[in-house]
């Protein structure tokens, strides 16, 4: 534990996070998104300077970005604010070194701190490797929603994950 560095995220890293996540929009159903989304887009879900929810950049030991995760708004209404929606990208040929176990972990921390209560995290039904790591953090699967989205001409399940601090 302790391997990666987090480095929070500034303006300048946006165009690492849309490179991640063009990718996973374009090849796999980990994102719902069907095209690659705009920069005023990734800037909107993205929280970069905010004091309350935060991104991170994550650095291998040997120095190299590896991936992106942050937490924010679950709902924009006032009763939502003790729950947070967390995300962690890693970039591809970075998986199964333990690096996601390690984000996830260390970014609940940051929540922790935040004062918020409840974690949640929105996961393709068929992102097994995500599943498994969320599940093996602790987390619970609180609901499925069938058939919510459609991409690659499949039907995909969304999947509601939780971890109540």
């Amino acid at each position: 534990m302790n391997c990666l560095k987090f480095l929070e995220l500034q303006e300048e890293d946006l165009p690492f996070v849309k490179d991640i996540y063009d990718y996973y929009t374009l090849n796999t159903t980990v994102v719902y998104s069907t095209e690659p989304v705009p920069m005023e887009d990734i800037k909107g879900f993205v929280p970069v300077g905010d004091p309350l929810y935060r991104s991170f950049m994550l650095i291998t030991p040997e120095g190299e970005k590896c991936g992106f995760c942050y937490f924010n708004k679950f709902k924009p209404r006032a009763a939502f604010s003790v729950s947070v929606e967390i995300t962690i990208y890693l970039k591809p040929g970075f998986e199964g070194r333990g690096y996601g176990s390690e984000a996830l972990l260390r970014l609940e921390e940051y929540v922790r701190n935040g004062g918020f209560a409840n974690i949640v995290a929105l996961i393709s039904g068929d992102n097994m490797v995500s599943r498994h790591l969320f599940e093996k953090c602790g987390y619970t699967c609180c609901g499925n929603i069938r058939n919510a989205a459609r991409k690659f001409d499949r039907f995909l399940d969304l999947m509601f994950y939780q971890k109540l601090l």
